[in-house]
């Protein structure tokens, strides 16, 4: 029986802002405790729901999501809520091995929406739930791609979303709390939390996979993120 799918009939595509946030270190976390990865990982999907907007979309992939919005003020808004939740999170919890970090890739560029196909193929049309769960477009490739070149609890923001700046809005900050110039106590918490916590993994870098290369070179990319 064909597959029928008939891409002529897709929509024409949308420029909109696409995110794409996971937990870092997923892959030696479950290898150790499915327990605790399940945590970090449905820790991070809660904050998502929680800082969810109207007109925002997102799509859970296992241990991140991607968001996409055509309207920039409102992704700024939910990644920052977000980070915030998580943040509170982390600085709160004691034990370093219950603590998890996260960092995103943000991108701008045309996508389409899965709940925009079903006019290309009936199944799809009648089983709303799962295309509704597809996204497509360049943006979500950079925005992945661009995450693995952010520090610990940052966001690298990808040129085509640095240099997209609609007629009377400013250029796209690339530290994620400067954009609600918000001064929460959070922000500095973090910092101290974070480095100490890298030298608790530098201590334990064998026991726990994660390479002293990587370790120095995170607490790097933390002092610079952070000392603005």
């Amino acid at each position: 029986m064909p597959l029928g799918f008939n891409a002529n009939h897709l929509p024409a595509m949308a420029s909109e802002y696409v995110a794409w946030v996971d937990v870092m270190g997923t892959q030696i976390s479950m290898s150790r405790s499915i327990s605790a990865t399940a945590n970090f990982i449905f820790k991070l999907h809660i904050a998502a729901i929680r800082a969810r907007l109207e007109g925002l979309r997102i799509y859970p992939v296992m241990d991140g999501f991607y968001a996409a919005t055509p309207n920039k003020s409102q992704m700024l808004s939910f990644l920052r809520n977000v980070f915030r939740s998580v943040a509170e999170e982390f600085n709160a919890t004691e034990e370093p091995q219950h603590r998890f970090i996260i960092r995103g890739g943000l991108a701008f560029g045309p996508v389409i929406h899965g709940q925009d196909v079903g006019q290309c193929a009936a199944e799809l049309q009648n089983n709303p739930a799962y295309s509704n769960s597809v996204l497509l477009g360049m943006p979500m490739v950079q925005a992945h791609l661009s995450e693995r070149d952010a520090p610990p609890f940052g966001v690298f923001v990808h040129e085509s979303a640095r240099v997209f700046a609609p007629d009377g809005t400013d250029p796209l900050h690339w530290i994620w709390w400067k954009w609600e110039n918000d001064n929460s106590p959070v922000w500095a918490a973090l910092k101290d939390t974070l480095i100490a916590h890298l030298q608790w993994c530098k201590a334990r870098a064998q026991a726990i996979l994660y390479s002293s290369d990587r370790i120095l070179a995170h607490e790097k990319m933390v002092d610079q993120y952070f000392q603005e």
